[in-house]
């Protein structure tokens, strides 16, 4: 009989989750990138094996709220840490254990569940100053244990993962043995166009885009899926930001959200963006329900 059950990983923006949550189920369903507030809700990553199904639920990293946005994405984490049967604080160790780190996992310390920490990024830190670091998680009962991972690396990701089964309570199954995830393929054609406006765009741009689709349509005869998207920004002064000169930047993004939409889709793409600019979207209800962010 396999053990099941709900993992939430929890932390600070950028200390490392959403690559922490693909490494742990060996797939890629969370976008990534190094700014602040890419993930923006709860999603799933299933890791089945023959002794269990953890169930990770991966979310935003914790914000100072400043619009209607920053108010859903704080929902959905206390949304995620409520109910579960373990949670997995991920701090960041390249740069130290911070105090809003700590301060942070204090507040995890209240919630009555078990309370597991995964210190990231440790493939470029170094080691002497490490250590001391790691003496300040001692001051904490609550912190049943502590592991050193690299998510690039891969370095400790499965004796992590079979650490944190000893603490799953539940034994059916959730979800069929061959799922990843519980987000639609809609959902992570939108994103994985998101990461790429990330990856390729200004510091001022990432934090003010949505991404709209259209249409996802797919041609058995030319084995092709046909997808029109929109980007949203919410500032007319980014709108030729994206674009680019000539286009070149719609292109850029265009040309990396594709090859991507490929591996995900396993068959060609044929991808239309549009460039839209919907003024503070990021606090109309409204605009935020059409993007797939219901409050």
């Amino acid at each position: 009989m396999r053990k099941t059950g709900f993992i939430a990983i929890a932390g600070l923006a950028n200390a490392g989750k959403s690559t922490l949550l693909n490494a742990l189920i060996e797939q890629k369903i969370a976008i990534v990138s190094p700014k602040p507030q890419t993930t923006r809700d709860n999603i799933l990553g299933i890791w089945t094996d023959d002794d269990s199904q953890i169930v990770f639920v991966d979310t935003p990293g914790y914000l100072t709220s400043r619009n209607a946005l920053g108010d859903f994405m704080l929902k959905s984490i206390d949304s995620a840490i409520s109910d579960v049967d373990c949670l997995l604080a991920v701090i960041d160790g390249h740069d130290g254990i911070s105090d809003k780190a700590l301060a942070l996992l204090e507040k995890y310390g209240k919630k009555n569940v078990p309370v597991v920490v995964a210190v990231t990024k440790t493939d470029i830190t170094q080691p002497e100053k490490l250590m001391p670091e790691l003496a300040k998680l001692n001051r904490y009962g609550f912190v049943k244990e502590v592991y050193c991972v690299s998510a690039r690396k891969g370095r400790n990701i499965s004796t992590l993962r079979n650490g944190l089964k000893k603490y799953l309570t539940g034994d059916s199954m959730y979800f069929q043995e061959d799922d990843i995830t519980d987000k639609s393929r809609s959902y992570l054609v939108a994103e994985i166009i998101r990461e790429k406006v990330l990856l390729n765009c200004d510091e001022e741009i990432p934090h003010g885009v949505g991404i709209q689709l259209n249409k996802m349509q797919y041609d058995e005869e030319r084995d092709e899926w046909d997808i029109d998207a929109n980007v949203i920004v919410e500032k007319a002064s980014h709108k030729p930001i994206v674009l680019g000169k000539q286009g070149a930047m719609i292109k850029s993004i265009g040309r990396d959200a594709r090859r991507d939409m490929e591996k995900l889709l396993e068959s060609h793409v044929f991808l239309t963006l549009w460039v839209k600019v919907k003024e503070d979207w990021r606090n109309r209800p409204s605009v935020m329900n059409e993007l797939g962010y219901k409050i």
